[in-house]
């Protein structure tokens, strides 16, 4: 696949994550490090806008991450197991929503960045549980509905392991990079199972996941195999899954594997991966964070730069 550039947006912070609202509408997570705070940067056809985020420690410190998320046109932020804040295009101002039957997580549940993609009003929320890194092993179902204002826990899963042949620790549940639910089924990219540092050490394997809500993985649509028993190099991929519910956007974490540090996708309607071909000019590092209707929106992370593309 070929991109071509359609527009560039200069001066933006050290973007997490992204979400799209609509087809041309996005919404990126973002982190300033002058004033330790979160930001949203909004871009439309129409206007480009920051909106502030009542998160104001350094974001290691911070229990619950802000978990972005778009639902029926709409976006927020999930913001603990009681909370979470709905925008009002009409008042530009987040509404606090409370969510209920909250007991149903465990007592350990800490939310990180990784954002929830679904075709319908449930949100399937990756949190750590255990204390362990920043280790996203569990998912939460929470029923979002924007009509009424109202919010709820349905249940939490961890993934089997039974379908997992490269999982060999079995005190621990597979990390989930990002999950989506579509026709009811529930998709998850996991991004190994050892608790040492990915950067530091490399994956011990990767796999893109079919299944069920109750955690029952069907199809392994991607299978990297066992990374460790190729040889003493690191390797690894972060996987996140677009709003279109097209792509598995992939994205290496070392330049010296196979991948020479060049994202790819995966397209879910062909099964396979795309290579992907970059315009002139946009580094050593970009990254696809989000796509929707025609419009690829890539991060250039070392120009500090935001492009929108579309497929030639």
């Amino acid at each position: 696949m070929k991109l071509a550039l359609t527009k560039k947006f200069e001066n933006v912070e050290n973007i997490l994550t992204a979400v799209t609202v609509n087809v041309g509408t996005v919404v990126f997570l973002s982190y300033r490090e002058e004033d330790m705070r979160y930001q949203l940067l909004y871009i439309s056809n129409e206007e480009r806008k920051l909106i502030e985020l009542d998160y104001a420690e350094r974001y290691y410190q911070v229990e619950n991450k802000p978990v972005l998320f778009a639902v029926n046109g709409q976006f927020g932020i999930v913001k603990s197991r009681e909370e979470l804040l709905l925008y009002s295009f009409e008042s530009e101002l987040f509404e606090s929503i409370a969510i209920d039957n909250s007991t149903v997580l465990p007592l350990r549940f800490h939310l990180e960045w990784r954002v929830p993609i679904s075709d319908s009003s449930i949100l399937p929320i990756c949190f750590r549980g255990d204390g362990i890194g920043s280790d996203t092993r569990y998912i939460a179902f929470l029923d979002v509905d924007t009509t009424n204002k109202q919010a709820k826990w349905e249940s939490y899963i961890s993934l089997e392991m039974v379908n997992l042949p490269n999982h060999t620790d079995q005190s621990y549940p597979p990390k989930v990079d990002t999950a989506m639910l579509k026709d009811t089924e529930l998709y998850t990219f996991i991004s190994g199972g050892q608790t040492t540092s990915v950067n530091k050490w490399g994956m011990d394997y990767y796999a893109f996941a079919r299944g069920t809500k109750e955690g029952i993985i069907n199809n392994l649509l991607i299978d990297s195999g066992d990374l460790r028993a190729i040889d003493s190099k690191k390797r690894g991929v972060n996987g996140l899954l677009s709003h279109s519910q097209k792509y598995l956007m992939l994205t290496p974490v070392f330049q010296s594997d196979k991948w020479k540090g060049k994202p790819k996708l995966f397209s879910l309607d062909q099964h396979k991966l795309l290579d992907v071909t970059f315009p002139r000019g946009f580094g050593k590092y970009p990254q696809i964070l989000q796509h929707d209707g025609i419009y690829f929106w890539v991060y250039l992370r070392d120009q500090n730069e935001i492009v929108m593309c579309v497929e030639e």
